[in-house]
């Protein structure tokens, strides 16, 4: 009987162990998909940016030499003179990266002599023409404007190099400005191997006729090399903020990189890879990004472990208490004569038990679906409630709102009173939001200085835009941090929900607007 107890006992205690650990596992696993979520939405923000940036920069090289290239096609008789004046104002600071811009023109052999005299009267004096050996065609630099100090190449044959003969063909045959795949520059021979670098050259085809009745006339090309990592480097490494590193390649697959970006330390995370596939040019690129210790820090990936850690504390000490209310049962079961006192106290005491399990329980839901610094739902929460709202809003037809709050100074008040005045000023701001706002809205910290409302049976946009302006009137009311006044305000923006409207759209959505308010001058309001 007493052996029987003993076994029972323990069965009970590997049960909890069991039980309590199945909880505490599956409490991590929502927390943590949470967390991944988001930094991949983060990602998504980043790759998005830089994407366009890139696709920015190249859009204004290929205007620059395409605007060239009208105007040289416009001149009936160019001569050195008038490339000079057209091409006064460009220069390396306009043109990040670039080396120069050439005027290229085509010939065969037998024409070579014809065609140097023909530009040297035409004022390139000293030009020396030098055929490339082991092809038939040549593509000749006639005028030359450099940006730089290295050493321009008037009268070189282009046809040396494959890649740059491929893009004067290409936009020969198109009629449209094209880039060329990545090598070395003629220019940069003359370097140490590791100052070279991978290089692109834009190239616009010129034609003269244009506009009038006459056939157009091809008459050569356009041509403005350019060294890849000074092209777009900085544009990758200012738009990352240091949270992502960046690769721009040139084609797919095994490629040439034409740029990097590599501030901080990479996080060895394969979801969290993004890639962007560009056109530009007639070519095709691949942007790259692999989040850093600075992107995971900022997105709070810790809360996942600490609700691990916790519930393996409290799982541990409800096996331990388990393990001793079992033994002192078994003991009271053995004492006969005081079983009715043994009873009493054991009933008292899985009582107490019992509720201090609420109360551990009640903590543990509370940190999994709470920040901890303001007391706010957290990201997972208010997903958990917008989905459910947005599935509602479905049945009923009702209207609700989404607002993406930023603050703006946070990071002043940080730098110049310290990170405790700044813990302070985010649970003012956590408590001005709840009384700017109605009892049945939600409103979450998403982390740093973001935060995110939900705002539910709303009977128009308006109602929307009158929240947010509360909120930003509550925001920029100074707070008084030991004596020293701080001041935050708010950039907000706001989306409404429409028949078709999924969380994600809404939260989508609603960032964006709020970047559009920071742009637009902060402490303010944008709605989509």
């Amino acid at each position: 009987m007493r052996r029987g107890r003993g076994w029972a006992g323990l069965l009970l205690v590997v049960a909890v162990l069991i039980t309590g650990g199945a909880v505490t596992v599956a409490a991590y696993d929502i927390v943590d998909d949470g967390e991944d979520r988001y930094a991949g939405q983060v990602m998504d923000r980043y790759a998005a940016e830089l994407s366009a940036a890139v696709g920015d920069r190249a859009a204004r090289y290929t205007e620059t030499v395409s605007d060239l290239a009208a105007a040289v096609g416009a001149q009936s008789d160019l001569r050195g003179d008038d490339f000079v004046r057209m091409t006064a104002t460009l220069d390396g600071a306009r043109l990040p990266g670039a080396a120069g811009i050439s005027f290229v023109v085509a010939a065969t052999g037998p024409e070579v002599p014809a065609l140097q005299r023909f530009w040297r009267a035409r004022g390139a004096s000293e030009l020396k023409l030098l055929p490339a050996t082991g092809t038939s065609t040549h593509d000749f630099v006639v005028f030359e404007r450099t940006f730089d100090s290295v050493t321009n190449i008037v009268g070189v044959d282009l046809a040396q190099r494959p890649q740059a003969g491929e893009a004067l063909r290409t936009a020969q045959a198109s009629g449209r400005t094209a880039i060329s795949p990545a090598y070395y520059l003629i220019r940069d021979d003359n370097l140490a191997p590791g100052a070279r670098q991978t290089s692109i050259s834009f190239v616009a085809p010129v034609y003269s006729g244009l506009g009038s009745s006459a056939p157009d006339v091809f008459r050569g090309w356009i041509v403005m090399p350019v060294r890849g990592q000074d092209f777009v480097a900085r544009t990758l490494h200012d738009r990352g903020q240091g949270a992502v590193q960046t690769s721009l390649a040139e084609g797919t697959g095994a490629h040439a990189v034409l740029a990097t970006a590599a501030p901080g330390r990479r996080v060895a995370d394969e979801s969290l890879v993004r890639q962007r596939a560009l056109t530009v040019g007639q070519r095709h690129w691949e942007l790259t990004l692999w989040p850093t210790t600075r992107l995971i820090n900022a997105t709070d990936r810790g809360m996942s472990r600490f609700t691990l850690a916790a519930g393996a504390a409290l799982t541990v000490l409800l096996c331990l208490m388990t393990a001793v209310l079992t033994g002192s049962r078994n003991r009271a079961l053995l004492q006969v004569d005081q079983a009715t006192t043994a009873l009493r106290k054991d009933i008292a005491r899985r009582e107490d038990v019992e509720a201090r399990l609420r109360e551990r329980e009640q903590e543990l839901h509370h940190l999994a679906f709470h920040d901890p610094l303001t007391g706010l739902a957290n990201r997972l929460l208010f997903y958990d409630r917008l989905t459910h709202a947005v599935a509602t809003r479905g049945r009923t037809g009702g209207r609700l709102a989404v607002l993406f709050i930023d603050l703006d100074g946070f990071k002043e008040v940080n730098d110049r009173l310290g990170h405790n005045a700044g813990d302070l000023v985010l649970r003012t701001v956590g408590d001005r939001l709840r009384t700017s706002l109605r009892a049945a809205d939600t409103v979450a910290r998403f982390g740093g200085d973001e935060f995110a409302v939900i705002l539910e049976d709303i009977e128009s946009p308006a109602d929307a835009r009158s929240a947010a302006e509360r909120v930003i009137a509550g925001v920029r009311a100074p707070i008084d941090v030991n004596g020293e006044e701080a001041r935050v305000s708010a950039s907000i923006g706001i989306a409404v929900s429409d028949r078709d409207s999924t969380a994600d759209d809404l939260v989508g959505q609603a960032d964006a607007a709020m970047y559009a308010a920071k742009n637009a001058g902060k402490n303010r309001y944008v709605a989509t």
